[in-house]
């Protein structure tokens, strides 16, 4: 797991660290935390059931329980939107309207994975285990 090892080289050489390697590692906890919302606001009354397309303030009045329901598909929404303007973007040679559809997939797996990575690594040098990484042997 990319993540791990780089969490784990970079507690070694410091010069491998990055902002960013640790920002990543909110990934995962800010998609757990508005999945949790989300049910959370739905059984609240944050969403009329099971006219959940009625959005108007009178059946579903403006509340937290309504902030709640809302935050995971709007975070979802901007995330690919974000994914999918950056890979219309971007100049690869192989890019098409259907890579372009995908990318918001592949790039949310990416997030997930190397931030759990990252968090496996920083709770391993927490407890004082960092355990092998995969080319630390001697080469003499």
């Amino acid at each position: 797991n990319y993540g791990l090892v780089r969490t784990l080289a970079s507690n070694q050489y410091r010069e491998l660290h990055a902002f960013t390697h640790s920002m990543v590692a909110a990934f995962p906890p800010i998609v757990i935390a508005a999945f949790a919302l989300f049910f959370w606001g739905a059984m609240n009354g944050g969403l009329a059931w099971p006219d959940f397309w009625d959005i108007s303030l009178d059946r579903v009045p403006m509340g937290i329980e309504r902030i709640a329901v809302h935050t995971f598909p709007t975070l979802m929404i901007l995330y690919n939107l974000l994914a999918w303007y950056g890979s219309a973007k971007g100049n690869s040679p192989s890019k098409s309207a259907w890579t372009i559809f995908l990318s918001s997939i592949v790039t949310y797996t990416l997030h997930w994975n190397y931030g759990i990575g990252v968090l496996r690594g920083k709770w391993r040098i927490f407890r004082g285990r960092p355990g092998l990484q995969i080319d630390d042997r001697s080469r003499d």
